[in-house]
């Protein structure tokens, strides 16, 4: 597989996605050609931009109307229906994840020396609600949102350097033109426009400045906060500034989405076209060619699984899992849908973490021991959990990067990933935990019996499978080990307090669109998560300045001097280097433990809907479905 480099390419004088010509004419949806006749709306020439984004169909041109139904699970979290709609980012990534290209702006040029990126706005895009997109939109976010104490109570990456505490310097060259000046160069700044959209750098000024104290009075803002049912005013500011994955939720708030909302309640979400969204077919249509989306919220993932098979849904990806491949296969002609199998980004789809910083010194001095962590690595039969878990559709691997990337090494998904149990029981013996009960089980060297609690919440993925399977293989070499499935609050709570002793989570942020930008979310201890439990007080310390947590060894420093360089190095040699430096020793040292990797994603499609592309990435570094275009969804006649 080749390797994905993405690139910092000069984008001014692309159009659209991929440098598509532009149409000559457009049309739009009769719905809107009907509010154009009664002088509801401006003709569709005047709600584009100039400089319109041109989409090239998956399959081939759509045709308007019709409605699609989607689930979620949570009234106020992502569903089906944002999966068909888009991030607002000024860049994405490409089909293939090789390359970043223009996406909302039409162009992101750095200087030479990275140190200022200049954004070009696609001049005419508009909100839905008609008013033109521009510098002061993106003005508004960094002097009156982000320098403001009560909305941005930190000013994290990549705004503020963390070495110097310098901020960027905003400044709008033209109603179209915004630098970002940094103290510093920042090869990857990029990469992080891709999910910069909550709260994101477009913000409706002419919308949101009717909730900001600098530009209503103070008492008339406090009245406004009191009938809300608030205290304060950024309380107010917030909910009337609320999106799931940017697409705005409360009424009247403007969008850049392909859909705006329509009603909002706790069991149903509905959408409509956006009349002033900026994207168009290669012929000049515009798009969504939906008229909408109906979202019914249910209790739970089980729900949609039954909804699925009977032919309630029409589009669903968000709530699927492979293990119930099979049976979406054996029932797609009952519900009159198809199956469709993307990869995933997830360079493991299960790993596990024992707490290093435990709050037992007995048990932190065991789990710091890598000869620990490489013996649960190799117990751990992972061809086995691919057949029984994947159906054998997934490559067993260690904690790693995806194949693609520039700084993968085979050898760093190979890493103590074979199975042997033998091997394991003798680390564990040469350790000095040879001895054990009468039931079998390893003891600590105080006599106790070794017991290890792996607790978690089974979310986004299906996990206890892989639980139970790994429970299983490390019982086998004398470690007790059990199981316990947590909410995703108490498992916070008990990380914050040093309380875990082991979990396990999800991959992602395994290709190059995120590593190493997002190296700190799972291989450098500087960024705090309830789902990482691995090294709760080196995170702890590194984010209070060392104020509270644990001072962590030379070791673990240096994997945060090699991430701090690498975000700063203009040499691209010196950031390979850097960069497979800290994967190495993931590999040497298994922070993390993986089990099998880059399993599919099933995407359920009711058969009539046409431009679903056939494969695709699935994951938080391709943003699900963004960087296909999902507006060109269509019904068939």
């Amino acid at each position: 597989m080749r390797k994905m480099l993405l690139l910092s390419v000069c984008f001014v004088l692309l159009l659209g996605s991929n440098a598509l010509a532009v149409p000559e004419t457009f049309n739009e949806s009769p719905t809107f050609a009907e509010m154009v006749a009664s002088g509801e709306l401006p003709p569709v020439e005047a709600r584009l931009p100039k400089d319109v984004y041109v989409v090239e169909p998956y399959e081939e041109i759509g045709r308007y109307g019709g409605i699609v139904r989607s689930t979620s699970t949570v009234p106020n979290a992502a569903g089906g229906d944002t999966l068909l709609s888009i991030f607002p980012s000024a860049v994405k990534p490409n089909a293939d994840l090789s390359a970043i290209v223009p996406h909302l702006a039409k162009g992101l040029v750095p200087s030479e020396d990275t140190t200022t990126w200049t954004l070009y706005l696609r001049e005419g895009l508009r909100w839905s609600d008609g008013e033109l997109l521009t510098s002061e939109d993106i003005m508004f976010w960094y002097e009156d949102m982000l320098f403001n104490d009560d909305l941005t109570p930190t000013i994290g990456s990549p705004w503020r350097n963390s070495e110097t505490g310098e901020i960027v310097d905003v400044v709008a060259i033209d109603d179209y033109t915004v630098e970002f000046r940094f103290p510093a160069a920042l090869p990857f700044f990029e990469n992080d426009m891709i999910h910069q959209q909550w709260p994101g750098i477009f913000q409706p000024k002419h919308f949101l400045s009717q909730f900001h104290p600098s530009y209503v009075a103070e008492d008339e803002l406090q009245a406004m906060v009191e009938e809300a049912g608030f205290v304060e005013w950024y309380e107010l500011f917030g909910y009337q500034n609320d999106t799931i994955w940017g697409n705005p939720i409360r009424d009247g708030r403007p969008a850049l989405t392909p859909y705006i909302i329509d009603t909002f309640t706790s069991d149903r979400r509905t959408w409509k076209a956006n009349p002033y969204f900026w994207q168009v077919d290669t012929e000049g249509n515009q798009l969504p060619y939906l008229d909408g989306i109906h979202t019914e919220i249910v209790a739970d993932a089980e729900v949609v699984q039954g909804m699925i098979m009977s032919g309630s849904v029409d589009f669903e990806g968000r709530n699927t899992q492979l293990a119930n491949y099979p049976l979406y296969r054996s029932f797609e002609e009952e519900g009159n849908y198809r199956t469709i199998l993307w990869d995933t980004t997830f360079g493991n789809a299960v790993f596990f973490m024992v707490n290093m910083t435990h709050s037992d010194p007995v048990m932190r001095e065991i789990f710091q021991d890598v000869r620990f962590r490489q013996a649960m690595s190799l117990a751990i039969d992972r061809d086995e959990i691919n057949d029984v878990v994947y159906f054998g559709q997934g490559t067993p691997r260690q904690f790693t990067l995806l194949e693609s990337s520039i700084y993968y090494e085979p050898e760093f998904a190979t890493a103590y990933a074979d199975y042997d149990p033998a091997q394991a029981a003798a680390l564990l013996d040469e350790m000095g935990l040879d001895q054990k009960d009468s039931e079998g089980y390893r003891l600590r060297p105080d006599g106790q019996r070794l017991t290890v609690i792996m607790e978690y919440p089974d979310v986004v993925v299906p996990r206890t499978p892989v639980v139970e399977l790994a429970v299983q293989y490390w019982q086998e070499v004398g470690l007790d080990v059990r199981s316990r499935v947590i909410s995703g609050e108490l498992q916070g709570q008990r990380t914050a307090a040093n309380l875990m002793d082991a979990s396990n989570w999800i991959g992602g942020r395994e290709s190059d669109v995120l590593y190493p930008i997002q190296a700190n979310y799972y291989l450098v201890p500087t960024n705090t998560g309830w789902e990482r439990t691995h090294w709760p007080l080196w995170e702890t310390w590194y984010n209070t300045d060392g104020r509270e947590g644990e001072e962590p060894p030379d070791e673990i420093k240096q994997l945060n001097r090699w991430w701090t360089q690498v975000l700063r190095e203009p040499d691209p040699d010196t950031r390979l280097e850097l960069g497979k430096n800290i994967l190495r020793a993931q590999a040497e040292n298994l922070w993390m433990i993986g089990t099998v990797g880059m399993i599919p994603h099933p995407i359920i499609a009711n058969s009539k809907l046409r431009n679903v592309p056939e494969t695709g990435f699935w994951g938080w570094d391709s943003t699900y479905t963004m960087n296909r275009n999902p507006a060109q969804i269509f019904w068939a006649e």
